[in-house]
């Protein structure tokens, strides 16, 4: 039985995104222990699968996700992006806190393994539609991410780079915090959110998104 009460709403996260000098490639980002984000799957009641990093700067978002516990087989296919293997990202560059519908400011990602090239082997960035948005966010400019995946035995690794143009209304020097959502969608396991269990609307509703501070 799902619960009645969102047990993650009972607090509101917001999490520091540590500024990095480089953003990519993957090796100079300089990735440490302050830029990974907590595990709330314990919370939330979903499998502890996902080991999450960002940081930030002028120039965009850089983002580690490490996946363990899934499996080796992926289906990653470019025209299903909500439904597709890999991470995915909600992103909010001018988060209100009390809408529950995103709006042009919202953007939703999924990164995925593979899929892309000509023999589907390579990591792919979408934008994905986010239901009941009140206006839909510009096209994602081609070449606006930049990826790097790394498939394992249990899961995969990705490395990405997400510029500016691919967040619409990006100024971190206006607006320094973002309203962010990540969440694993596995064929096998399904969808894993983080910080909200998965029967709640967090695919649409960006109340229950976290927050991120772009700190020094």
């Amino acid at each position: 039985m799902s619960p009645l009460v969102n047990p993650a709403a009972l607090f509101r996260f917001r999490f520091p995104c540590r500024r990095r000098e480089k953003l990519w490639p993957p090796a100079a980002v300089n990735f440490d222990e302050t830029c990974r984000l907590p595990s709330l799957a314990a919370v939330v009641g979903v499998p502890d699968v996902l080991k999450l990093a960002l940081g930030w700067n002028e120039t965009g978002l850089a983002v580690r996700a490490a996946v363990r516990g899934v499996g080796a087989s992926r289906w990653c296919h470019p025209t299903r992006a909500e439904d597709s293997d890999g991470l995915h990202l909600w992103i909010a560059t001018r988060p209100t806190g009390d809408s529950h519908r995103a709006g042009r400011f919202c953007r939703r990602l999924a990164l995925l393994p593979s899929g892309g090239g000509l023999r589907a082997d390579q990591p792919i960035a979408l934008a994905a539609a986010i239901p009941r948005t009140s206006e839909v966010p510009a096209a994602l400019p081609e070449g606006s991410i930049t990826l790097e995946s790394r498939l394992e035995a249990d899961g995969w690794r990705i490395d990405a780079r997400i510029g500016a143009a691919a967040l619409p209304g990006w100024d971190p020097v206006e607006i320094p915090r973002l309203g962010f959502f990540a969440a694993v969608v596995d064929r096998r396991l399904g969808r894993i959110p983080c910080f909200a269990p998965p029967e709640y609307p967090w695919d649409s509703d960006p109340t229950t998104w976290a927050g991120l501070d772009l700190t020094a």
